[in-house]
């Protein structure tokens, strides 16, 4: 008993000589505020440390490292944040972002895209980020998503038209680079779950000629509906006909198909033509050619009454996706969904698009602002008008699109949700919003029978159109296009306007080409009867701008008032060029 209590004795004082070589060696670790409930943001003013560390805290440094760190905590820890260290995450990012301090922006934007998915300030800010650090791709990605979350903002706007400036450089890149390695495209397996969709060729009467291409539009749309079905972008396949040298018809012959179905990494690729048979009738043949065996898996028409063509496109489409094994029945309700019943409205649209290919943006929504007249709730229509930029956008550059989106910004506290899957969000029967602007316009990924589009199109008895004027006041919302010139009579170029007017306060984005001093900036003024007093910052340089207004046209004044070009002076003429006319 007496050897037993000497061990027991013996024990304890080990215990006791142990806590205390802890308590020495380790004195860190007694300042800890085990209750922190913030553990991501402990700064190194809570540790009072030598400025010489001894070799103790410096083993304490290594041991615990995230004690010392000032950066936000890994992307896997950042989930388990409450909802009010999430903001904070964020405004931290946004905050970062505003001062300059691009690299820890980005490290904590992308761990707060993990933390607060729906935050759509995250998307906006790592798509200027991206952007800037020349990633389009990642960019594009982004932007895309900010788009799906914040539809209807004026931000929203302008990244809409962004996004095809950028979507068709990357589609001319990825072209060039087909081309080039034709070969090894040509030789490398394809998936088989993907398909392309040509312009449809026009075999009839002169007045369907437009028609090839909305048709092909409107089918791209219903496939990337379908579960498991990747379809190839309309851009992509133009971009590429054209540096195939095909011309931008859309149109591709039979032979030329495989070809062109390897370089685009689709192993299937539907085509067909249209014809008027008779008077007031309309027939439609498809035909879907495997890429790899080259030969058609079937060749199959409808026909039926010209003012019916809507139930012919769906037909249409069902053959196309049941030739690809899948069941018509079985598509979800937006693949069912009429795009437009007016054949002037598919006519107008459809020119649209084969301006919008030639770059020609002025007249392509022009052609889609006549669609909407037609039809306002022709959701395709109203997606291409409101992604189709001015064409004096054409020689706006990445770092423009940059300082253009810097001076607003998406609200660091705003959160929204953005739906992906066949099944629209809110559209039970198929009938109500589809996103589909820049799959069909555009070309966005689509990806499991959805395409990563932007917007939310129309469809409800809300969206129609709206009076230019507002009871009797001036609204300036739209966009704007036309001319400048310099007092001198010297310098002179384009100049557009993006506007947005709430009671008689008016904000937007201008764009300039041919000037020294301004080329992209924000506008901000108010309407004062007939007149717009308001005054444009860009860069360094701060203008006024004072304009005689009408519904349809803008003349007035432009001078520089600060910065290096102060004093220079100019005179502007612009007229609407679309949007006014829409209420989004």
């Amino acid at each position: 008993m007496i050897r037993f209590l000497n061990r027991i004795q013996k024990m304890f004082i080990g215990i006791v000589c142990l806590m205390i070589f802890c308590m020495v060696e380790f004195p860190i670790s007694n300042s800890i505020d085990v209750g922190a409930t913030e553990p991501a943001n402990i700064s190194m003013e809570r540790f009072q440390l030598p400025s010489h560390p001894t070799n103790t805290s410096l083993r304490t440094a290594q041991v615990f490292p995230e004690m010392f760190e000032k950066t936000p905590p890994p992307a896997e820890e950042t989930v388990k944040l409450s909802e009010k260290e999430k903001k904070k995450l964020v405004e931290q990012g946004v905050a970062q972002y505003k001062e300059g301090e691009r690299d820890q922006a980005k490290n904590t934007l992308e761990q707060a895209k993990a933390a607060f998915p729906s935050n759509y300030a995250v998307p906006y800010y790592l798509g200027l980020i991206y952007l800037e650090e020349g990633r389009r791709s990642d960019a594009i990605a982004e932007w895309q998503q900010y788009v799906l979350m914040d539809p209807k903002s004026e931000d929203s706007m302008k990244i809409r038209k962004y996004l095809t400036l950028l979507i068709r450089e990357e589609a001319v890149e990825y072209a060039k680079q087909a081309v080039a390695n034709e070969a090894a495209l040509l030789r490398s397996p394809v998936a088989d779950n993907t398909v392309a969709v040509t312009t449809f060729e026009n075999l009839g009467s002169e007045n369907l000629e437009p028609l090839g291409k909305g048709m092909a539009a409107m089918l791209i749309h219903d496939l990337s509906q379908v579960p498991d079905l990747q379809v190839v972008e309309r851009v992509k396949l133009q971009a590429l006909l054209e540096e195939m040298n095909l011309g931008t018809s859309g149109l591709v012959d039979q032979k030329t198909i495989p070809k062109v179905g390897k370089l685009l990494k689709a192993k299937h690729v539907a085509t067909g033509n249209i014809a008027d048979i008779k008077e007031e009738n309309l027939q439609i043949f498809s035909v879907v050619v495997d890429a790899e065996q080259i030969g058609s898996i079937d060749t199959l028409g409808v026909q039926g009454a010209m003012k019916e063509f809507y139930h012919l496109e769906k037909e249409i489409a069902c053959i196309i996706i049941e030739g690809l094994g899948h069941y018509c029945s079985k598509m979800p309700g937006a693949f069912g969904k009429i795009h437009t019943k007016s054949l002037a409205a598919l006519t107008a649209f459809s020119a649209g698009l084969d301006y919008l290919d030639q770059e020609k943006y002025d007249e392509a929504r022009e052609e889609f602002q006549k669609a909407l007249d037609e039809d306002p709730k022709f959701d395709l229509a109203e997606e291409a008008l409101m992604s189709t930029p001015l064409t004096s956008m054409l020689l706006m550059t990445p770092s423009q699109m940059i300082i253009a989106l810097s001076y607003s910004g998406a609200s660091s506290t705003a959160s929204g949700s953005a739906s992906a899957g066949a099944k629209v969000a809110g559209d039970d029967d198929g009938m109500g919003v589809v996103g589909v602007t820049t799959a069909v316009i555009v070309g966005a990924a689509v990806i499991g029978g959805t395409a990563a589009a932007i917007g939310s199109g129309g469809g409800d008895d809300s969206s129609g159109p709206s009076p230019a004027l507002q009871s009797s006041e001036l609204n300036l919302t739209g966009d704007w296009g036309g001319t400048w010139s310099d007092s001198s009579g010297t310098d002179s170029g384009n100049i557009s306007l993006s506007l947005i007017q709430t009671n008689t306060s008016v904000t937007g984005n201008v764009f300039i080409t041919g000037s020294k001093c301004i080329s992209t900036g924000t506008l901000s003024g108010t309407v004062v009867g007939n007149t717009l007093e308001s005054v444009v910052q860009t860069g360094t340089d701060t203008a006024s701008f004072n304009a005689n207004c009408t519904s349809t046209s803008m003349n007035g004044t432009l001078e520089v008032t600060s910065g290096p070009c102060t004093g220079d002076a100019g005179t502007v003429s612009t007229s609407i060029t679309g949007g006014i006319t829409i209420k989004w």
